[in-house]
């Protein structure tokens, strides 16, 4: 990784954005369908450092030119693959890139990289990159969308200018979820999305007891929109104390992670004869 690349990653981790290394919860794909990806995700960009507009043509979906030739557009300096989430039977995949740029902060220009998650999918043998209109406003750099106090979307040249209003707060309302140990119960936790993009929600957790269930209502959220992540606990027969489940509510594509305790209550009875 060059210096330039090392900056622009330390810049994003003051601004506490990335999460501490972990391992990769999704499938891989094959190493040819990795490399093609790749190969065309490198080239698109490329041509944005390039300054060559018109040439990006060839790696858009056909539903998203329209848009796209009403986008402004922004060169570049460099940019860097970090992750790929793949989807659909690796047919559809989400591209983190670290796009290498300048911006002015008190007067100082300074060199940063703003991460920016684009959509491709399979189209004929060749990888296109497409929007999620109904996300939010489709752009190069991915679909943005005004967040709740604001009342338009943002522009690439915002966008630049800021890259911190990528992410702005992703919320979560508490980091531990409280379940019973002798009877049916339920608990939950609210995540919040006030990024100007979509996310993925999804809960991880280090292990998993007979009669527990976890689920995301809404998995794939827009921005300014909400869901919670929902925990339950049927013991059948067995009253016993159980054990806590640690866990992480993680968000996708930026591999954020929320650490999670799930706690089990014991009956009253039991909690007078525990020694204090």
């Amino acid at each position: 990784m060059n210096g330039f690349v090392a900056l622009g990653l330390l810049s994003l981790m003051s601004l506490g954005l990335w999460a501490q290394e972990t391992p990769n919860l999704f499938q891989s794909a094959a190493p040819e369908v990795d490399q093609a990806l790749r190969k065309r995700v490198d080239e698109f960009y490329k041509l944005l450092e390039e300054g060559r507009f018109r040439q990006t043509d060839a790696y858009l979906a056909e539903d998203a030119k329209d848009v796209y030739y009403e986008q402004e557009k922004k060169r570049i300096r460099g940019h860097e693959i970090v992750r790929i989430n793949w989807a659909d039977g690796f047919k559809k995949a989400v591209v983190v890139t670290v796009l290498q740029t300048d911006v002015v902060m008190r007067g100082n220009t300074m060199a940063v990289g703003a991460p920016i998650a684009s959509r491709w999918r399979l189209e004929a043998n060749q990888w296109v990159m497409y929007f999620e209109t109904t996300a939010g406003k489709p752009s190069p750099f991915g679909s943005l969308k005004a967040g709740p106090n604001q009342t338009k979307g943002l522009t690439s040249e915002e966008l630049i200018k800021d890259p911190s209003v990528i992410f702005n707060q992703i919320s979560v309302e508490k980091d531990v979820a409280r379940l019973k140990s002798y009877e049916k119960s339920s608990d939950s936790i609210l995540v919040s999305n006030g990024m100007p993009g979509g996310i993925s929600v999804l809960f991880v957790p280090n292990l998993v007891i007979p009669g527990f269930k976890h689920r995301v209502e809404k998995e794939e959220l827009g921005a300014g929109e909400k869901t919670r992540v929902v925990f339950e606990y049927d013991p059948g027969k067995d009253l016993s104390a159980k054990t806590t489940i640690r866990g992480q509510i993680r968000i996708e594509p930026f591999s954020k992670a929320y650490p999670v305790t799930v706690t089990f209550d014991v009956p009253e009875a039991v909690k007078k004869q525990l020694p204090k």
